[in-house]
């Protein structure tokens, strides 16, 4: 009976070709996956970082807002003060 389940060098051959055509789609497979999660996961630190600059840049606006300082700048960029306050910043002296 032991001679009915022993493997020739053609069956290993085989074997050996189909083990490693799977290994090489499973691989393709899981690099594919791999990559997307990877993306995925760099967009969303990219947007999360951005999305804490912004906030820390609106409150800092809004802190100046509250201490009616007449300098506003987000990102390095300045721009008039709201409407509340233009005219306290034109009557400012300095």
């Amino acid at each position: 009976m032991s001679a009915d389940l022993a493997l020739n060098a053609g069956d290993i051959t085989k074997i050996g070709v189909g083990v490693i055509v799977v290994l090489v789609v499973l691989g393709i497979l899981a690099s594919l996956l791999i990559t997307a999660i990877i993306g995925r996961i760099i967009v969303l630190l990219v947007v999360v970082v951005l999305g804490v600059l912004v906030w820390q840049q609106r409150t800092s606006i809004e802190n100046k807002i509250d201490k009616r300082d007449c300098n506003f700048s987000f990102f390095g960029y300045h721009f008039d003060p709201p409407d509340s306050l233009k005219q306290y910043c034109a009557t400012k002296p300095g």
